[in-house]
């Protein structure tokens, strides 16, 4: 598996990464399915997934590892993961607010 590619939403031309933002992007509706998730500052948590899925950072910054390296995703950042299971860790001060999108199709 190759690593992932951090991507940074458009603002200029799709406005601020909000949750709303987020599900006018992944049309038509029915077909996604959106989940938005808040972490205190420093907390550990972990993400499981049957099928691949984008990750969303709307606030804060996290980090994770894939295949044995590690991705770094701030506020304003995405990224394609596929199925699996994935340990992270919120990072610095401020809380982190995520959404996770997969398709139902």
């Amino acid at each position: 598996m190759t690593t992932p590619s951090i991507q940074t939403w458009p603002e200029a031309k799709s406005g601020a990464l909000t949750e709303a933002a987020i599900r006018a992007h992944h049309q038509p509706e029915e077909n996604f399915k959106l989940y938005v998730n808040a972490y205190e500052a420093a907390q550990q948590f972990a993400v499981k997934a049957g099928h691949e899925f984008f990750l969303y950072v709307v606030t804060g910054a996290c980090k994770t590892s894939v295949d044995g390296h590690e991705l770094r995703l701030a506020a304003g950042q995405f990224v394609s993961l596929a199925a699996g299971s994935y340990a992270f860790e919120a990072l610095g001060t401020e809380a982190l607010q995520l959404v996770k999108v997969f398709s139902r199709a």
